[in-house]
């Protein structure tokens, strides 16, 4: 019997496979076949697994005795920086049309 896999899984793959450098996930020779569905898919799992690793590269423990300018310094050494700052920013335009803020 064939294994389905949940999002989940297929997600933390797609993570491995990101965080080992591999382009298999973009690879026209992968792509080529899947779907329309399909690639948007796989779109989708590579902006999950792209985010969850970005967060992981800054998940560490902001203790009362850490600096601006040491936190802000953990934060730009990522290779993710970009991503974070950019989640960052739809959060807050988020929580500013939650609040009636923006329109």
């Amino acid at each position: 019997m064939a294994k389905h896999w949940t999002k989940e899984e297929v997600v933390r793959l797609f993570e491995l496979l990101v965080e080992k450098g591999s382009d298999l996930t973009s690879h026209p020779e992968f792509r080529k076949h899947l779907d329309r569905d399909g690639n948007l898919f796989a779109n989708q799992v590579t902006r999950e697994a792209n985010g969850n690793i970005a967060y992981r590269s800054v998940d560490f423990d902001v203790s009362d005795g850490m600096s601006d300018k040491d936190f802000w310094g953990r934060i730009d050494a990522t290779p993710y920086n970009d991503l974070i700052e950019e989640n960052a920013a739809v959060a807050i335009v988020k929580m500013g049309e939650k609040f009636k803020l923006i329109h």
